[in-house]
């Protein structure tokens, strides 16, 4: 007998599940459903008149290998760009000026002292206490740290606020002093216990590259497609469907129910969809935001839902805009630049995306994505798009020197859109997995678990298809038809 999955979610994560379940099993009757009229969740690419216009991110982290490794199931690796070797580098907004980030920081962790030394970005006292790292001993105690309280410890307060703060930001528009490090940088307290502190950890790193199989190094830094990330999501959605999945959009699921015939599996209640399309399935993964997950899994787990629950979003917006060169007061070069949290601006970053990827833009003009919406500053969101890209003009013109009108601005919103790693954030994780773990042919993925990057994603979505794999092949309990007739309240 056919075996059904329903996937809810077409973001990455789900997409990366049913993918995975029938490159598997291509006999699975594996259904996703997409509340959005389209598929990819933040990946959203629009091409028009010679731009490539990201909405969403415009790249993944090549050290996180399931970016890659998809890339090359789904027949991309050949495809993938690397940033634009002629415009390397990026800058620190500092007391309204462009400072280059020092070179030689390694996963945020300075490996090199010589440009440290001569950035203008920290003090005289502020560079000595950060070469004092050396000295610092190893914090023994394993309960969970906040981000800045371990690099201030590390490193100093000025390194915080001045060049690892407005780094982090970029990645989790977080409050630092919230974000739990188990959560985001784990890597930077096992630089710590392994090597005794940051600065010998990144040395060490740095000279103990690890090469693939056939004995080359590994790409490193961030790739994309030519055409943007939504090649992704679009090879995704032709490889599912030429496996025999199915997929709907803008259709919403709005409870998971036991099956009304009494058998073993699930009855999914949706809407937008007629009465005659698939509702039953043998197992469901769950691969929305936590806030949509939530609700969905209360009647199977209230643990898992109100740690899910517990899950701190933040809204973010995204203004591009476009111009024409002879518009900007001097040449640009580099990637764009990052704003420290202590310089007080609505706007936290901004890419200059014709420079740092080639052929995003028309000859002659410049593309730039600007960024507003950190945690702690919501406000900023406030007001239509005409305000928003009314913030994002001004930081241009301030800063970049930019003259006159774009050629054109749109404005994406992201409501919800970043979920928050805060202090104990491993313990709702630890939560969410045991209590769906508990509910059998249920699973969970998404960027609210163990990473907010695109690999991140992949890899979520992949472990959960494995775990139904797994409960597929080991067959339906006999107890489970009773489990499922009474879901927990």
């Amino acid at each position: 007998m056919t075996r059904s999955i329903g996937v809810i979610g077409g973001g990455i994560s789900g997409l990366a599940a049913a993918h995975r379940l029938l490159a598997h099993d291509p006999t699975l009757d594996v259904t996703v459903f997409e509340r959005e009229k389209r598929l990819g969740g933040k990946i959203l690419t629009e091409r028009r008149d010679g731009y490539v216009i990201e909405g969403g991110p415009d790249s993944f982290l090549s050290v996180k290998p399931r970016g890659v490794g998809l890339s090359r199931e789904l027949g991309l690796e050949g495809r993938l760009i690397e940033p634009d070797e002629r415009n390397r580098g990026a800058f620190v907004l500092h007391r309204g000026a462009l400072v280059p980030i020092p070179e030689g920081l390694s996963g945020l962790v300075p490996s090199r002292l010589s440009p440290i030394v001569k950035t203008p970005l920290l003090t005289r006292r502020g560079k000595l206490r950060l070469a004092a790292e050396l000295l610092v001993r190893p914090r023994r105690s394993d309960d969970d740290e906040s981000l800045a309280s371990f690099v201030e410890r590390r490193l100093g307060r000025e390194a915080y606020e001045r060049l690892i703060e407005p780094l982090m930001s970029g990645i989790y528009a977080g409050d630092g002093r919230r974000l739990s490090l188990a959560a985001t940088f784990p890597n930077l307290r096992l630089a710590e216990l392994n090597h005794g502190g940051l600065i010998r950890g990144a040395v060490a790193a740095r000279t103990a590259a690890v090469r693939n199989s056939d004995g080359t190094l590994p790409r490193r830094g961030f790739l994309s497609y030519p055409t943007g990330m939504a090649e992704l999501a679009a090879a995704l959605r032709a490889r599912i469907e030429a496996a025999g999945g199915t997929i709907h959009t803008g259709t919403t699921v709005s409870a998971i129910r036991p099956r009304s015939d009494g058998r073993a599996g699930y009855d999914l209640e949706i809407d937008g969809l007629a009465p005659a399309l698939p509702r039953a399935f043998d197992a469901i993964i769950v691969a929305t935001p936590a806030w949509a997950a939530s609700p969905l899994l209360r009647p199977w787990s209230t643990a898992a839902a109100d740690a899910l629950a517990g899950i701190e979003h933040v809204s973010n917006a995204i203004v591009v805009a476009a111009f024409r060169t002879s518009r900007m007061a001097r040449p640009l070069t580099g990637t764009g630049y990052v704003v420290p949290r202590v310089e007080n601006r609505p706007v936290m970053a901004v890419t200059w995306s014709s420079l740092k990827w080639r052929d995003r833009a028309p000859a002659d003009h410049l593309l730039v994505r600007a960024f507003i919406g950190r945690a702690g500053r919501q406000h900023d969101l406030d007001g239509d798009d005409a305000h928003l890209t009314g913030l994002a003009l001004a930081e241009l013109r301030e800063v970049m020197g930019i003259r006159g009108e774009p050629e054109f601005a749109s404005v994406f919103r992201w409501e919800g859109g970043m979920p928050q790693y805060n202090l104990g954030h491993l313990d709702r994780v630890a939560s969410i997995e045991a209590g769906v773990g508990a509910v059998p042919g249920i699973e969970i993925a998404g960027n609210m678990l163990r990473g907010v990057g695109i690999p991140d994603c992949i890899a979520s979505g992949e472990t959960a298809a494995n775990n139904v794999l797994g409960w597929l092949a080991r067959g339906h309990p006999v107890t489970q038809r009773e489990s499922l007739a009474a879901p927990a309240r």
